[in-house]
């Protein structure tokens, strides 16, 4: 498991649920964590850098490459992810309390 995927789960709680079950919640989840930590990290990268990450990008990488090139390049990166992904869980229980 990619070491994004490992700390939402981990943050998320995920580790009880059957490996088919937590696949599922972590492609829909994990996509949008995913999204704003990438975010994030491209803020904190060089013009030259982000087009490097561009090269990998179009080069179809796998998503284990672009965790090591960011992880190459922002220093703070497991910081950004857990961050991310706490706020996705606190925005979700929010959103559940709301609901029910």
């Amino acid at each position: 498991m990619n070491p994004i995927k490992e700390k939402i789960t981990k943050i998320l709680d995920l580790e009880k649920l059957s490996g088919t079950e937590r696949e599922d919640i972590l492609i829909k989840i994990g996509s949008i964590i995913f999204q704003n930590v990438l975010a994030r990290a491209l803020e904190k990268i060089s013009d030259k850098e982000q087009d490097e990450f561009e090269a990998i990008l179009d080069k179809n990488a796998d998503p284990e490459e672009i965790f090591e090139f960011l992880k190459s390049k922002v220093d703070d990166l497991d910081k950004i992810i857990e961050e991310e992904a706490i706020k996705f869980k606190d925005k979700a229980s929010n959103i559940m309390s709301q609901i029910g």
